[in-house]
This record gives C-alpha cells, structure tokens and sequence, in this order.
C-alpha cells in the first residue's frame, strides 16, 4: 500500500502551502494561522505515516511537548487571574517550526525564501503608506505602522526580515542574479521602513548582527561596511529629533518610571516580586496585567500588558519550570546550528536569526507576539529541516 507522503499531489500540496505561509507571514496573522492549520493536518498525515517515530527520535518534538505541558501546568497551579483557554492553546503556533522543518526541501527553498521577500516587500510598501499619509494627521501613526499593525509589530518582523535576507545573500545560498537585486531592493526599503518605527532595539540588533555578519564573511572588506553602517545607525539617533530624544539622558531616564527605560526596569522589578508568589509554575496566561497594575504607579499612563522583556515574561508567566523547558529550547536549536557551522550556509542564517530574536528579548516580548515568534519558528524550522536532511543523505 503506497503511503500518502509518497505520492506526488502531496508533496505539491505540502510545497504549495509552505510557499504561501512564507509570504503571508509579514501579510496577516489570521490567513498565517489557517493557512499552517493547513500544513498541521499534513503533518499530522505525516506523522501517521511514520508510525509516530518522529515523536519518539525527535528532540525538538520532545521538549516542545513538555513545554506545552508547563504551559498547562501553570493554568492549573497559577493565579486567579488566568485566562484557562490561553494557557491551554498559547504554544500552539510553535507548532509551525515542525511543518517547516518536515516539509521543506533544498528543491522549494528558494521559492519559499522569495516568497517572504514578496511579503516583506508588500508590508515595507504598505509601513510607507501609513507613515506618509495617515501619519500626517493621526497622531497614532506617527511612528510608521504596517498591514500588519501598529509599529513595535512591524518592526520586529522587518528586522528579522532584513537579517534573513542579508544572510541569504552572504552565504550564496541564493545564486540568481535578479532574485538577489529584489532582495537587496528589499533590504534597502525595509531599512527604510524600520527607521520609520524608530524603535530602538530592533535598530541596533539590525546593525549589530549585520555588522557581525559582515566581518565573518567579508573579513576586512566586512569591517569597513560594518562601520559604515554603524555610522548610518549613529548618525540616524543624532539628527532624527525624535530618536534623539529617545536616546538622550539614557541612563539617567532608567531612574524615572514615566520614562521606557525606567518603566522597564520597574516592570522588571516588580515582575519578580509577583513570581516570589508563584515561582514553580507561574501566573498564567492572561494574568501578567492584572497582577503588576497593583504594583506599579497608578499616575502613570504606561502599558502594562507584559513585561517588556521576554524572558522575564516567560519567567513570571510560566515560572522556573517553563522557562528552564524554554531556554532547553531553544538552547537546542542554537547547540544545533552552531554544530554545522562550518558545514552548511543554512546554519550560518539560522544563528543569525535566532541571535537577533534572543537579543531583541531582552527589551520586548518578542516571543510573546505570535506574528513574530511564528515568523523566526519558521525560520528556524527551515534552516534545520534542510541541515538534518542534509546531513540523513550523507550518513546514508
């Protein structure tokens, strides 16, 4: 009897929706979600297939599921104020790392990879349009928004967008002349468009991780575009007025709840106070807001709904048993990619990207968005999928 993964109309089918979840991921969050409910239903056929082994040889599979368990655990054993349906369904659209890595192939990746520079594309064009027209009477869009919403979103996911695409173009992965002039028209425009946001720590990761790219693969030819771009992100902080404002008194502002910097670290603070209470298994979903609202200053009109820091999110949230299942994690994957290293281009890009995901944690919760954190899981899933399916033929 011939196994559905064997024939040909499911390996299109397989293909066809990889393609689209790649481009809708920088377009809209609900068509994302149906469109990998989709390829969850063929994974589930696939998994059938296999006789459930993956489940059992696959590491990843594993620690997601007793990730997904404290996530559980924490509903049950956390505050009152957990919201029962978000702790149970919360890590689901994780579960997008496992159909990239199952299902894509080096024969689809580089039509999957032009398909997020399309939808990169689309939601740079569209942050423009926000920006140049509603921006000049709303207030609210002064900071530029995109298709996909207001600008901390946008900018999260035109970051890694734009450290995906340089990636792409310093491992060779991608060797057609015209797709790699779309992508650095791409990156440009997204650069573009991410100056608009004007937040900072997607900026800096931006400049950063691609400074760091540069000199590992440019050597000294790298070092001078790396100061070259340093210089632009300098030169933007200093004569944007508003990007000077938000850098002026850096250190002094962190002494100030009214201020982003003091406000974090207030969060921050009071965040661990709250996790004295439920350090085993955390508050729960839907319970952060509640809670910090009776510790922090009630004059102040700043948001509260996570703790602007993903890691202390996941802490407080999920406590010390869903952050340690976390960091396991994704320490994994990171372990993984550094392995093949100096083997496969694919790991060069997926350290890249998960280095810029975990720094740009460190001040939002990133991981807390679905868009973004399902737009760096499939990613991920991508580079590895192609490294271990490298790496089976090899053995073979």
């Amino acid at each position: 009897m011939v196994k559905f993964t064997e024939l040909n109309y499911y390996n299109g089918i397989t293909t066809l929706f990889l393609i689209l979840l790649s481009f809708f991921l920088s377009i809209s969050i609900s068509i994302s979600q149906i469109t990998l409910g989709v390829l969850l239903l063929l994974l589930i056929i696939y998994i059938i297939d296999k006789k459930y082994n993956i489940i059992k040889n696959n590491i990843y599979f594993m620690l997601f599921f007793i990730y997904w368990i404290s996530a559980v655990l924490s509903t049950f054993f956390g505050s009152e104020y957990v919201i029962v349906s978000k702790g149970l369904t919360s890590p689901w659209p994780m579960l997008i790392f496992f159909a990239a890595f199952y299902f894509v192939t080096e024969k689809n990746i580089k039509y999957v990879i032009l398909a997020f520079a399309v939808g990169l594309f689309i939601m740079s064009i569209s942050s423009f349009y926000y920006y140049f027209t509603l921006g000049q009477v709303d207030y609210r869009y002064f900071r530029s928004h995109s298709i996909v919403g207001p600008y901390m979103i946008t900018a999260h996911l035109l970051s890694i967008g734009i450290v995906f695409l340089i990636s792409i173009i310093l491992t060779k992965i991608e060797k057609n002349k015209w797709f790699i002039l779309f992508y650095i028209i791409n990156i440009l425009l997204a650069c573009y468009a991410l100056f608009l946001t004007a937040t900072r720590m997607p900026l800096f990761v931006v400049a950063f991780i691609t400074g760091l790219m540069f000199v590992i693969k440019l050597r000294w030819r790298g070092l001078i575009l790396a100061i070259i771009l340093f210089g632009i992100f300098i030169s933007y902080m200093i004569f944007d007025p508003y990007m000077a404002g938000r850098f002026n008194n850096f250190f002094e502002e962190m002494k100030n709840p009214a201020t982003s910097h003091g406000w974090r670290l207030f969060l921050w603070k009071n965040s661990l106070i709250i996790l004295k209470e439920y350090p085993l298994f955390g508050i729960g979903d839907g319970a952060f807001e509640k809670l910090i609202i009776q510790l922090m200053p009630s004059n102040i009109n700043l948001p509260m709904s996570h703790a602007h820091n993903s890691f202390v999110m996941h802490l407080v949230t999920y406590g010390l048993a869903g952050i340690i299942i976390f960091i396991l994690f994704y320490g994994k994957i990171l372990l993984d990619f550094l392995k093949n290293m100096f083997t496969s281009p694919y790991a060069f890009v997926g350290t890249s990207i998960l280095i810029a995901y975990i720094l740009e944690g460190f001040t939002e919760n990133n991981f807390g968005l679905s868009l973004s954190s399902m737009q760096v899981m499939f990613i991920l899933g991508l580079m590895l999928g192609i490294i271990n399916k490298h790496n089976s033929t090899v053995k073979e």
